[in-house]
């Protein structure tokens, strides 16, 4: 099985992460920068590509990396991690031992109390426990990706009109498509959660955007889960609990529109005037 990393970045100017990151298989880095460019290099006989366009947004950017990928095996990745020596036939093998496994979500550690789930054991994944995983973690047969039309939403995430949610869309669509999948305890990577490019606390623009992202996802439950986000955030939030659920269904109402956060408090100004 060749496995490849497909690597969302930004404003690389060289192959550097390759080393930094201390990737050992063939790697793809979709560059979000200012110029269009392809570099392509042979590093220690893998083939390592950098695919560097103006298209900003974490979702366009890992289609783009899907678009270019070639490997039985593709890794989802961001540029704050580290690979673990061997991580390539420990996956392989994972899949070997798991024929009928479309995806498998494998664990990695983290330096950050923002933390990532503890995987003990292979467990299947389902839709009722699918939220705890980031796509950092997600590994995934190339041919299930054709087979079922996969891709990154591009309105949420990083740098999208939406701030977070696309890994959760693409695993849940993965699992409203029956793919098979698995979480496993083999580490592959650790992650180094520093500053977020998005995350700026559970504020105003947080909760909205929560009520976008529920709106697409959980078009039937969301009247249920806004409250379980709001309780779950109570403490951790200068919101008050009523401010939270407004917000919530500002955010289902306005996607419907196409609104970001921004043009809705616009709108709602020019509205008072």
């Amino acid at each position: 099985m060749k496995v490849e990393v497909l690597c969302a970045t930004m404003h690389q100017t060289d192959l550097s992460k390759y080393k930094e990151m201390n990737i050992q298989t063939d790697a793809i880095f979709s560059n979000q920068a200012d110029r269009h460019e392809y570099n392509e290099e042979n590093i220690n006989n893998y083939n390592v590509k950098m695919i560097t366009t103006r298209s900003r947004g974490v979702g366009k950017n890992r289609n783009i990396g899907l678009l270019y990928s070639s490997a039985d095996i593709l890794m989802f990745s961001d540029d704050d991690m580290i690979y673990m020596d061997g991580y390539e036939e420990g996956v392989a093998e994972a899949f070997r031992r798991l024929p009928d496994a479309d995806m498998i979500i494998f664990h990695c550690l983290t330096n950050s109390n923002r933390g990532t789930p503890n995987i003990n054991k292979i467990t299947k994944v389902r839709l009722w426990n699918f939220m705890r995983y980031g796509t950092f973690s997600f590994v995934i047969k190339k041919e299930a990706i054709l087979k079922y039309n996969l891709n990154f939403s591009q309105l949420f995430g990083g740098g999208c009109r939406y701030c977070a949610g696309e890994d959760n869309l693409f695993l849940r669509d993965a699992l409203k498509k029956n793919l098979k999948v698995y979480s496993h305890p083999f580490t592959i990577a650790s992650v180094n959660h520093g500053a977020s490019t998005w995350f700026e606390g559970f504020n105003e623009k947080y909760f909205y955007d929560n009520g976008a992202w529920l709106q697409t996802a959980f078009p039937i439950l969301k009247h249920l889960l806004v409250w379980y986000f709001i309780l779950k955030f109570a403490n951790r939030t200068d919101l008050g609990k009523i401010e939270t659920y407004k917000l919530q269904y500002a955010g289902m109402k306005a996607f419907k529109k196409g609104l970001s956060y921004y043009e809705w408090k616009t709108e709602a100004v020019n509205c008072k005037q």
